[in-house]
């Protein structure tokens, strides 16, 4: 009986570590465009969870010149004595707004998907190594899931009809391109100003982002933690940047950095990273399981997201793996599993275009 509660408590522990690598704070996709924001819990396939955001609507504000505060008879008491909405209307002496119960949104999330892994340790390994085997193997599955994961939600975000909704009401589909016509870019510096900048300009048009690249709204604002947008790109974009005159022009330090560095750190006031998966494909083929599919893009295309962590809403939960003894081999086997669902929640944080490289 002792034997088994060990073992249970030591694949809660393994379970616990893949979450925390899962969860952690990084500069990739599962960070810069995700957040955790549910209700509810969950243990199982087909359980669903609750996505729960507030609507800004809901708060009155008013602007306007200075306003007679209350007058108060002998007793204290104000001359509206009664607290009736009607002795709070427009041009009233009262210096109240009417009010209204903050309300939110919410939608349903389903966890319909699953992350599998699994590993063998040998007696022979165990006996002659000094490594936890078992942590490291946890470890490296949790890395190769959440580049899994990073993946996915370029697919999801690039192919989401919201979001091409939005852009094509904003006149923006001539400008940042679709998937089927793509912008051809044929200068290094076209990338920052007729890609980058319009991206921008778009997050700050909508409220996703402040002037400094701040994001506006969410709990990741609130707890002043990853409170910047993000933007993403492929290796081959980004190399263009670095030989950009906006970035590289020697007349300033921060070019020196880039030089010296061979990195962008931000645009805009957006955090920039790579994202190798941000070339597309029509469809998934054997060896091309790193890139992302888009059904509809034309060859060569590639893809730049732009957004916050308010764009998709995952939630995910790892399962403590089973382990026993292998039936082939003087060996233990793992075998785990990480439930998961996720949805673009709100399409106007997030802004996409469709690139080539010309000749």
């Amino acid at each position: 009986m002792a034997f088994n509660q060990n073992a249970e408590e030591f694949g809660v522990q393994l379970a616990t570590k893949m979450q925390l690598v899962l969860d952690q704070p990084m500069s990739d996709m599962s960070t810069g465009l995700v957040n955790h924001d549910y209700e509810g819990e969950f243990f199982k396939i087909g359980n669903t969870v609750k996505i729960v955001k507030p609507n800004i609507n809901s708060v009155n504000v008013q602007v306007g010149g200075a306003m007679t505060q209350y007058s108060r008879d002998a007793a204290g008491l104000s001359n509206n004595a009664v607290d009736d909405p009607a002795n709070r209307l427009a041009g009233s002496n009262d210096a109240r707004l009417p009010v209204r119960d903050l309300q939110f949104y919410d939608t349903t999330l389903v966890i319909d998907k699953t992350a599998k892994y699994a590993f063998i340790v040998s007696d022979i390994t165990e006996v002659e190594g000094r490594w936890n085997y078992e942590s490291a193997g946890l470890d490296f599955a949790a890395q190769k899931i959440r580049k899994i994961h990073n993946k996915n939600v370029a697919e999801l975000i690039a192919n989401d009809t919201a979001i091409a909704a939005n852009q094509t009401a904003e006149g923006l589909d001539t400008v940042l391109g679709t998937a089927a016509n793509p912008i051809t870019i044929t200068s290094v510096d076209q990338l920052y100003e007729d890609i980058i900048l319009p991206m921008y300009a778009a997050l700050y048009d909508r409220g996703a982002i402040t002037a400094d690249g701040q994001i506006t709204a969410g709990s990741n604002a609130s707890q002043s933690k990853a409170t910047h947008g993000c933007i993403y790109m492929p290796t081959k974009l980004y190399t263009q940047l670095l030989k950009s005159k906006y970035f590289t022009d020697r007349s300033t330090a921060d070019a020196d950095g880039v030089v010296r560095s061979g990195k962008v750190k931000t645009i805009t006031n957006l955090d920039v990273a790579i994202e190798p998966a941000l070339v597309t494909i029509q469809s998934e083929t054997a060896g091309q399981y790193k890139k992302i599919v888009v059904p509809t893009a034309a060859a060569g295309t590639m893809v730049i997201i732009a957004g916050t962590q308010n764009t998709v809403t995952r939630a995910n939960k790892v399962l403590p793996p089973d382990k026993f003894r292998s039936h082939e081999r003087f060996a233990d086997e793992y075998h785990g599993l990480e439930i998961y669902g996720e949805k673009v929640f709100s399409p106007e944080s997030a802004c996409v275009a469709f690139v080539k490289l010309g000749e």
